[in-house]
Parts: structure tokens; C-alpha cells; sequence
């Protein structure tokens, strides 16, 4: 048997730091390497321990969760899982600024008389362990746009090279996601379709969190909307999201494919049917090979692809997949992600990056 997966769990609350440690400690793969109970500690103990993961409460006294992310991801950059209340009972940004300082994954605390066998957090815990976490910077200096992006008045709809566009985004899209929208134009002409693997307890905080940040209108969306310029719909959890036909997504119960649902593949095949050559591709950084498939259904069907590049992937995991397929005709740093969809909306071509 390999080496043990090392866990630092970080929470206020002695009980849950118990409970926690009693639901890993059930996993032989899992070891907990240490205990803290404010972002203050774990930071020390992220620097001494150097787990492979920490699981991360977010209101704590002396140094706050979101806080304790931000040092850690710029210090010592570690795997981290966010446990929260609901976030129902929150604002959106509360829990997806987490994401957005580098945190990997949300999930939801169950209740304290539960008992540990209700904490189900052997699988994701194991998941992160095998991320390549990147180093955040928070307020750092970027890598300077592709010009277009800022404001820029895109081409106007009639005419326009592309129908839609269509996003397959897993580990680590909530942050691409996030930049992304905030830098296209309020007129940016395309009507855009995500599926994002999420905790589903997420799925609303996240389109409250992408929306507060974007000149576009974003939303869940909701079975026979119309696909329209300035729109971006995001697939709720527990169905997948299709486009039956141009113009309208239809919401649809199923089964997972490629261990999702909504899946990244299905809604890509969907749009590659219903409009063809005018199909734009865009497949983001996550584990496994979601919406490979339906990037290659977007190739075959004369559309131009887009994947997010190697470098600027926490995880590239679908977009490797999709390349190792054939099915991308570009790769893109998540950075110029923006401008790259701008100059394609007017119409320009992309220099070769495949």
C-alpha cells in the first residue's frame, strides 16, 4: 500500500475538529497530521507539516478561513477543501471568494449530532491530494490581456461567426470562470452555456457570486429558456443541461457520463448538433475527461475549440484529454481567455496554439 494521503484539519469548533478527524481517520489512505483551530494556526501548520491537504472551516476567531487561504495559497500552496454552513444562509461571495483565493473545493457541514460517518469527505480529500496547486497571489500583478477585452465593443450579433458558446469547467473553472466574465463586454454578442462541476449545496452561491462580478447577465437556468446575446446559463446539479434545438436549452434527468451530471460532454454534443460550424468549444481546467468528447463532436462539426493551456490549469485533466483526442484548435492561458473570445466575436482568426 502507497504512502498515507496527509490531512491538516483546521476548525473552531472542538467537535467538529473531532468528528472530522474521526471520519478521515476511518480511510487507510488518510492520515490527519495535525489539528488548529483558527486560520492563525493553520498557517504555522501549513508551513511545519506541509500536509497534501487541509480542510478549511471558514468563520474562526484570531484569523478568519478566507484569510488563512489567502496566506496559505501565496506561502505554501496546498490543496484546500472549504467546509461551510449553508450557503443559503450566507451571501454568494462569503463562500465563493474561497475559490476565487484558491481553493479547490465547497462542501457543506453536516450537523454536529450526525456523528462523523454523516462527514463524507474521504473521496474528495483523496481527489485533491493528486492536484498540482498553483501559487496565488492575491492583488499580484497578471499577465496583461489580449487586447480586446475591458469594454471593447465586440462585432454586432448580426453576422457573427458563432451561435454560442459552449464551456465544459471542473476543478479550479470557478476562478477562469470568474475572470473571465468579469472582462467580456456587456455586448458581447454570444450566448454562452456552462457546465461546471460543483457541489450542488454551491450551484446558486456560484452563479450569485459570477453574476455580482460580470457585465452579463448570469444565471441558473432554467428548462426552455431562450439562449440570448449577454446571456450566460449555467446547468443546475442532478440534470444535464442540453440545447435541443438553436435558440433554447432544454433541462433533462438522466445519468451521469463521465461521472457527471450535468455533464460537460452532453451539453457540448448538444450544441454541436443544433448549430454546427457556429459552434464556439471552451474546455477549462479539471480532473478527468468531461467534455472531451463533446469538444470533438464541436471539431466534427466544422466549430472552432478552445482549451485552457497547460500552464494555467490547477488541473489539466479534461483539457489534456480533449488535446489528446485531437479535438482542440487552440490552447489559451486562462488569462487571455477574454480577449481571445472578443476577437473572435468580431470575426478575427486566432494564431495557431495547439
Amino acid at each position: 500500500m502507497g504512502k498515507k494521503v496527509s490531512v491538516l484539519v483546521v476548525d473552531d469548533s472542538d467537535i467538529c475538529r473531532q468528528l472530522i478527524r474521526e471520519a478521515l481517520s476511518r480511510d487507510p489512505d488518510l492520515e490527519v497530521v495535525g489539528t488548529c483551530a483558527n486560520g492563525k494556526e493553520a498557517l504555522e501548520a501549513a508551513r511545519e507539516l506541509r500536509p497534501q491537504v487541509i480542510t478549511m472551516d471558514v468563520e474562526m476567531p484570531v484569523m478568519d478561513g478566507l484569510t488563512a487561504v489567502e496566506h496559505i495559497m501565496a506561502e505554501v500552496p496546498t490543496p484546500i477543501l472549504m467546509l461551510t454552513a449553508d450557503p443559503r444562509q450566507q451571501a454568494p461571495e462569503l463562500t465563493c471568494r474561497a475559490l476565487e483565493l484558491g481553493a479547490l473545493a465547497l462542501q457543506i457541514k453536516p450537523a454536529i449530532d450526525a456523528g462523523p460517518e454523516a462527514w463524507n469527505l474521504s473521496r474528495e480529500v483523496k481527489l485533491l491530494s493528486s492536484v498540482r496547486v498553483i501559487r496565488h497571489i492575491h492583488n499580484s500583478k497578471r499577465r496583461p490581456p489580449l487586447p480586446g477585452t475591458g469594454g471593447t465593443t465586440p462585432a454586432p450579433a448580426v453576422g457573427m461567426p458563432y451561435g454560442v458558446l459552449a464551456v465544459a469547467s471542473s476543478t479550479g473553472g470557478p476562478q477562469v470562470l470568474f475572470r473571465m466574465l468579469s472582462e467580456l463586454p456587456a455586448d458581447f454578442p454570444t450566448p454562452i452555456v456552462v457546465a461546471q462541476h460543483i457541489n450542488a449545496a454551491f450551484s446558486e452561491s456560484l452563479a450569485g457570486w459570477l453574476a455580482n462580478s460580470s457585465k452579463l447577465k448570469v444565471r441558473l437556468a432554467q428548462d426552455g429558456e431562450q439562449l440570448l446575446p449577454g446571456n450566460v446559463l449555467i446547468a443546475p446539479p442532478g440534470q444535464h443541461m442540453v440545447i435541443p434545438f438553436r435558440g433554447r436549452v432544454a433541462l433533462r434527468p438522466g445519468v451521469e457520463r463521465d461521472g457527471h451530471m450535468p455533464s460537460g460532454t452532453v451539453l457540448l454534443e448538444s450544441a454541436a448538433k443544433a448549430y454546427g460550424r457556429r459552434t464556439l468549444g471552451l474546455i477549462l481546467t479539471g480532473m478527468g475527461e468531461d467534455g472531451a468528447d463533446g469538444m470533438l463532436a464541436i471539431r466534427h462539426a466544422g466549430g472552432l475549440t478552445l482549451a485552457q493551456n497547460e500552464e494555467s490549469c490547477v488541473v489539466f485533466g479534461m483539457p489534456g484529454a480533449a488535446v489528446a483526442r485531437k479535438a482542440v484548435d487552440h490552447l489559451v492561458h486562462s488569462d487571455d481567455i477574454a480577449g481571445a473570445l472578443v476577437r473572435l466575436a468580431r470575426g478575427e482568426t486566432l494564431a495557431s496554439g495547439r
